[in-house]
């Protein structure tokens, strides 16, 4: 049976999908092969997801919902920009990743890259 999965797209075009942490590399993998050029950002979110508990902490402690991606100036121009933010989330139903897709990544593309990975696709607009 195929999975479920919603993506929201929110103020400011931004795209956000919500997976559990378990799913998270295959989704990076998928991501990195699909856009290359964007090979810093996916690594730097893999990095979050290997050590979940600690910027979990980190941003508790913050008192922060979400943790930033660092992004360098010439990347923006270059268009090699995928994700804005991550949001960590550790709630009864285990630990999950939110990941805000940048604004210049269609939705179709982040569809696309779901699809290949066999979920079911919702796409609703939302104000997160």
């Amino acid at each position: 049976m195929a999975k479920s999965i919603i993506v929201k797209v929110i103020i400011g075009n931004y795209k956000y999908v919500e997976i559990p942490i378990e799913e998270a590399e295959s989704l990076l993998q998928t991501l990195l092969e699909n856009f290359p050029n964007k090979e810093k950002d996916i690594k730097e979110v893999a990095r979050i997801v290997r050590n979940f508990d600690v910027f979990y902490e980190i941003a508790r402690k913050k008192f922060k919902n979400y943790i930033l991606i660092p992004h360098d100036t010439s990347d923006m121009l270059r268009g090699a920009v995928l994700f804005d933010k991550v949001k960590l989330v550790s709630d009864e139903e285990g630990k999950k990743i939110g990941l805000f897709f940048d604004r210049s990544i269609s939705v179709d593309d982040v569809v696309r890259v779901l699809k290949s990975l066999g979920y079911n696709v919702s796409v609703v607009k939302s104000e997160i």
